[in-house]
Parts: C-alpha cells; sequence; structure tokens
C-alpha cells in the first residue's frame, strides 16, 4: 500500500528510534546531573523546590544538548552570511551554537536551571525533522532527576572522578560520580 513502510525500511527506523531515545535520555539526564552539581547552588535550589525541576531539564537541554549538531540537507537554494548554499546540499547545523545565541539567551553562557526562555531551545529540532522521542526523552529524564533528588538532596559532585560533558556530536559526561554530603 502507498505510504507504507516496507519490512526493512521499518526495522531500519526502529533502530534509528531505538538507538536515538537511548542515547538522548542518557545524555539528557547525565548532562542535567552535571550542571546541576557543577553550578553552585542549583541542585540543593532544584532540591528544595521540585517546582523547578522541568525548567532545569530545558536549561540543561539548551545549555548542553544530548545531541550537539544535526545533518540535514537543503530544500532550496539559500544564501547564509554571504554564501550561497545549493539547493540538495548537506549542511550540518549546531544546535549547540543556536542554543547559545546571545540575541536570544541573555549570558548564554551561564547555566540558570530559573532562566524564563530555556524552553526556546531548539534541541529537539522543528518541523517534519523533529525528535519523534522528545516526550519520552523529557519524562524520562525528569523521572530520573526526581528520583535522584528524593534519595539524595545533598549530593555534590565528585570532581576528583567525573568528566565534563563532551563529543562531537553526542556530547554527555565519560564518568559521573557524585557523593552524599
Amino acid at each position: 500500500a502507498s505510504g507504507m513502510l516496507r519490512p526493512d525500511e521499518l526495522a531500519a527506523s526502529a533502530a534509528v528510534l531505538m538507538f536515538g531515545a537511548i542515547e538522548t535520555a542518557e545524555g539528557m539526564t547525565a548532562n542535567a546531573i552535571w550542571y546541576l552539581l557543577q553550578t553552585p547552588g542549583a541542585w540543593a535550589t532544584v532540591a528544595a523546590d521540585r517546582s523547578l525541576v522541568a525548567n532545569a531539564i530545558e536549561e540543561s537541554l539548551r545549555f548542553e544538548p544530548a545531541a550537539a549538531v544535526v545533518d540535514r540537507y537543503t530544500t532550496r537554494t539559500v544564501e547564509l552570511g554571504g554564501i550561497t548554499i545549493p539547493a540538495r546540499e548537506p549542511v550540518t547545523l549546531s544546535l549547540l551554537a543556536a542554543n547559545h545565541d546571545p540575541a536570544t539567551f541573555t549570558a548564554p553562557e551561564r547555566f540558570d536551571p530559573g532562566r524564563s526562555n530555556a524552553s526556546q531551545h531548539v534541541t529537539f529540532v522543528q518541523g517534519p525533522h523533529a525528535c519523534l522521542g522528545l516526550h519520552l526523552a523529557r519524562m524520562e529524564t525528569s523521572a530520573a532527576l526526581n528520583g535522584l533528588l528524593d534519595i539524595a538532596p545533598h549530593l555534590e559532585l565528585d570532581l576528583g572522578r567525573s568528566v565534563e560533558p563532551r563529543g562531537l556530536v553526542f556530547r554527555k559526561p565519560d564518568a559521573l560520580w557524585a557523593r552524599w554530603a
């Protein structure tokens, strides 16, 4: 039938979705914990006021997207910064750079879990290529953060063993060690 995926297309799509869901949720959660613990007072503030969890997640998504770049194709010829990019050309877009645009975010290099416009990030992109798992990834990260806040409201980052988020495309800490304060 027209519009239906063939079995091989369905399997390939499922594999991409599963990988994306696992990698995105893992990176989102690790990055959120890292920045909440790395930013003086942020963990304690969110632990004391759980209504800030959702916004802290949005700020973490803005500040350090789990997927920092995406590849797309131009749909038409476009001029950008004095350069002409022909239609159907591959382009790599930096979500990390877009989320740190000072025209949109005041003090973009500062992690602020109370940032009023944190949800204006483009981490999950928009339009027909928006991440299908964005709601699930947010729910998973929220559940993980709230669970950790329940059992460890006085957590501290162990800087001696933890490694800051890094990576070209997928960004997250290689190691995230914490201790109960």
